[in-house]
């Protein structure tokens, strides 16, 4: 396992993003095989949570009313976040957050090219995606990831290049990105004897609790 990378929120001069970051309001991003994080200011244009009970039927002899199982229930989330870069430094940051978010997405490989480790990652977006009582967030699978920049409203660039040293083209970057994220959750199943619902108590037990 390499080490943990975290790639925290800079709270940056922009208005919303720095409001954001100062009262803590973030979506963080952590990878299951790696432990690596990433954090973005809670800049949320839309948001969709849809659940999809499916049910088997069955018919016996002289009954009206089909006797109903259910067999699985699926839950999908998609979320638009709005990235505003204020500096040639927080674009720099946020650029290197939105290219690391996107190396979680494919599977790790041990020193042989063999996999070693589903690209599960966990969300937390405050209170919308707790998850379970430790706030860890909710386990996903991200199907898909949308990254789009906004060039009407502006760019910022710095002329002495990467690092200052004018080997690799002047930087530029956009003053407004969105990311757009598709993802369907897995259910964990808490095994602690004294916590067995694996959500809120608030909340319907998937064992049967309240």
């Amino acid at each position: 396992m390499s080490d943990v990378y975290l790639r925290a929120g800079l709270p940056g001069d922009s208005t919303s993003a720095a409001f954001a970051a100062q009262q803590g309001y973030l979506v963080k991003f952590t990878h299951q095989p790696t432990g690596h994080v990433v954090e973005f200011p809670a800049i949320i244009s839309d948001f969709s949570d849809s659940h999809q009970p499916a049910v088997e039927k069955r018919y016996g002899s002289y009954q009206h009313d089909p006797i109903t199982t259910m067999t699985k229930t699926g839950r999908n989330i998609s979320f638009t976040l709005s990235v505003l870069n204020s500096s040639i430094d927080e674009a720099r940051h946020n650029t290197q957050c939105v290219n690391l978010l996107i190396q979680m997405l494919y599977p790790t490989l041990d020193r042989n090219n063999a996999f070693n480790g589903d690209p599960f990652i966990n969300i937390h977006m405050m209170n919308l995606l707790d998850g379970n009582t430790n706030g860890d967030g909710v386990v996903c699978v991200i199907e898909s990831l949308d990254y789009s920049v906004d060039f009407d409203n502006g760019v910022i660039n710095d002329d002495k290049g990467i690092l200052g040293l004018n080997i690799s083209g002047k930087e530029i970057y956009p003053i407004s990105m969105n990311i757009s994220i598709s993802a369907r959750t897995l259910i964990q199943v808490n095994n602690d004897s004294e916590s067995p619902s694996p959500i809120d108590s608030n909340y319907p037990s998937y064992l049967g609790g309240r």
